[in-house]
């Protein structure tokens, strides 16, 4: 399946047609386009459920046998952009054991995380509020959740682990190159203002699929005004079930506020969420993750990537020894390198699109290299 960048980068229909033939020449696969719709006419989160359409008619029409009967298959999904977001939305959520699902995911600058922090005032890591509500663990972010230490740990103590620090902060890759002459983050901006009908829609996880890995770094606050509506509260107070549903976004006509009604973005501190959660059978394909190396959206790729190998290790550790905590560093060595050989992760110079090949010669390559990685991950029989 090959999912369209979207609208951040408007008439690449010729670059996406060279992009396609590469793919099936490569993959030996038979490569299903979805046109999903994605504007301010079509806003999220009709993007997903037109992705969620294409691949259950996918699921449903092409995997037949010669006697028209269904048969279990490993299907593969690739974008970048928009359509890295939606991809990665459905590596993550349609890999379920015991039917067709995604055995292998290739994402390019996928914009995982509409929350972007960025634009928010900086504040002193020392004096990050914490979320309004609470998540499903008390571990921060940043922390990782199989360290013995951590684990052994109380709440309240994980929570006030951070001192303050008189350096600088290094600036984010968001704010080096947010004048990127190929995807400007206020391009980025613009084209989230057009694609959501309202700022709480961003926190959705298969709106910002990395959130099924960690709570957002910001949140919604209401205002003080007496008549503002409980549909206004933010995603991050759902329970866990609801926020698995994308049944819970409000209806296209939905009541209108005033703008002093209205909540508004601050920065919190966040944390680690478990995923996949125990009794999905869920089981994470491979990943073939790409970026650039002077993209504003890297640090978010390379979040991704580090938050997939440590659910991959986490989750084989499990399943193999039944524990869920390292015996020791040797142990914790080799399952967190079994997890990046699942999750590769390759920056490209510049911006690294490959829509926006622009005299790139070696684009052709990537896209090649690309399908081989998809031919070998979705043969029969691998695991």
């Amino acid at each position: 399946m090959y999912l369209p960048p979207g609208p951040v980068v408007p008439g690449s229909s010729e670059e996406e047609d060279a992009i396609i033939s590469a793919l099936r020449e490569h993959s030996a696969a038979t490569i299903a386009r979805i046109n999903y719709r994605a504007s301010s006419m079509h806003k999220y989160p009709t993007p997903i459920h037109d992705v969620l359409a294409g691949f259950d008619w996918i699921r449903d029409t092409l995997i037949r046998d010669e006697f028209n009967r269904p048969y279990l298959a490993r299907l593969g999904v690739c974008g970048e952009l928009v359509g890295g977001s939606l991809a990665a939305m459905l590596a993550l959520t349609e890999c379920r054991l015991g039917e067709s699902r995604i055995g292998a995911a290739a994402i390019n600058n996928p914009l995982v995380d509409w929350v972007f922090p960025e634009e928010l005032p900086l504040v002193d890591p020392s004096g990050i509020p914490e979320p309004i509500a609470a998540d499903e663990t008390a571990l921060p972010a940043d922390e990782d959740p199989m360290d013995y230490i951590a684990q052994m740990l109380p709440a309240k103590s994980a929570r006030k682990r951070r001192k303050p620090s008189a350096k600088t902060p290094p600036l984010t890759a968001w704010q080096r190159y947010s004048d990127n002459a190929t995807i400007p983050t206020r391009t980025l901006m613009a084209q989230r203002d057009q694609l959501f009908r309202r700022p709480e829609d961003y926190f959705d996880r298969f709106a910002s699929p990395i959130h099924f890995f960690r709570s957002p770094h910001a949140q919604m606050v209401l205002s003080q005004s007496s008549d503002a509506s409980p549909s206004l509260q933010p995603d991050i107070l759902h329970d866990v079930e609801t926020q698995m549903s994308i049944d819970h976004y409000a209806a296209v006509g939905s009541q209108k506020f005033s703008v002093q009604d209205l909540p508004t973005l601050t920065r919190c501190r966040a944390y680690t969420r478990n995923y996949p959660l125990a009794g999905t059978k869920i089981s994470l394909p491979a990943w073939h993750v790409t970026t650039g190396l002077e993209s504003p959206l890297s640090d978010q790729t390379n979040e991704l990537t580090k938050l997939l190998r440590r659910s991959i290790a986490r989750h084989t550790l499990k399943s193999h020894a039944g524990r869920t905590r390292w015996h020791d560093a040797t142990e914790k060595q080799m399952y967190e390198e079994a997890a990046e050989e699942r999750v590769h992760l390759i920056e490209r110079p510049g911006a690294g699109l490959w829509t926006r090949q622009n005299g790139n010669t070696d684009w052709t390559r990537h896209i090649h290299e690309m399908g081989s990685w998809m031919k070998h991950n979705l043969e029969v029989g691998l695991s």
